[in-house]
């Protein structure tokens, strides 16, 4: 009886431990979210969530569980929108946790319970700039770390955004990059960062980060090239093919020369 009484005990006790661990991975915690939000969010909704170049998450969300909704969406993000999706499952770099603690953190924002989330704050990199290249390089660090690195990562190898770390092949790469940073992609999470169209950025801005990635993020050694063909030995089939041809070409020499006697 008094086995199976302990027995009993310790299975409630687990039970309730268990249901703790999903409450709270449920409910979220909004003061590691401001975390979060401060390394992932900050840089397209503001450190106040009033919006920057996404959308303004301090206004009051309509809806029965609004908490419910943030997760939805920053898990899966909204197709052909700049909201990627960031959830692990989705192929972003937030785990579940990290969701339901940033969509508390937001919750928390439309009703101005939580903190506002700090601006990171960057020293410029020395960096010469290339030859031909408009814009400061250095400068340009920091619109890249400040805006940038989120998505395509520190050292523009790639986050949630494409990779930058590359030799920009084309006639004109800088007019390029510049076009895409000013326009955005349509239909996909790149925004247009330009301040006449809706973005933060100043034409200035726009040089200068064009000319960081075209001087600073490119691989080093160039392209591999593409080593040329080696001869092998010549096989059986090939080696009978050329004897028959040989033996062809003599007999043509064989009889125009013996039809000229």
């Amino acid at each position: 009886m008094v086995k199976k009484l302990t027995l009993s005990i310790s299975v409630v006790i687990a039970l309730c431990l268990i249901s703790a661990g999903l409450v709270l991975a449920q409910t979220g915690d909004p003061k590691r979210g401001a975390q979060v939000y401060a390394q992932n969010c900050v840089v397209c909704h503001g450190p106040d969530g009033k919006g920057r170049i996404g959308a303004n998450l301090s206004t009051t969300f309509g809806g029965i569980n609004p908490k419910a909704f943030f997760e939805q969406v920053i898990a899966a993000g909204v197709a052909n929108s700049p909201m990627p999706a960031w959830s692990q499952e989705k192929g972003g770099p937030l785990s579940k946790q990290d969701v339901a603690d940033v969509a508390a953190y937001v919750a928390g924002l439309t009703g101005g319970t939580e903190p506002i989330a700090p601006a990171p704050s960057v020293a410029p990199l020395p960096i010469t700039p290339a030859p031909g290249v408009v814009g400061d390089p250095s400068a340009g660090s920091v619109v890249f770390a400040q805006n940038c690195a989120v998505c395509h990562g520190a050292k523009g190898e790639g986050r949630i955004g494409v990779t930058l770390q590359k030799n920009w092949a084309g006639i004109n790469p800088a007019a390029y990059i510049r076009s895409t940073v000013e326009k955005g992609v349509t239909g996909s999470a790149m925004p247009a960062w330009l301040n006449t169209s809706g973005g933060p950025l100043t034409s200035k801005d726009i040089d200068n980060v064009s000319a960081f990635i075209l001087t600073a993020l490119k691989t080093s050694g160039g392209a591999t090239p593409t080593p040329a063909p080696v001869a092998g030995p010549i096989g059986f089939g090939a080696g009978m093919a050329i004897l028959a041809l040989v033996v062809v070409l003599l007999g043509a020499v064989a009889y125009g020369y013996y039809r000229r006697a």
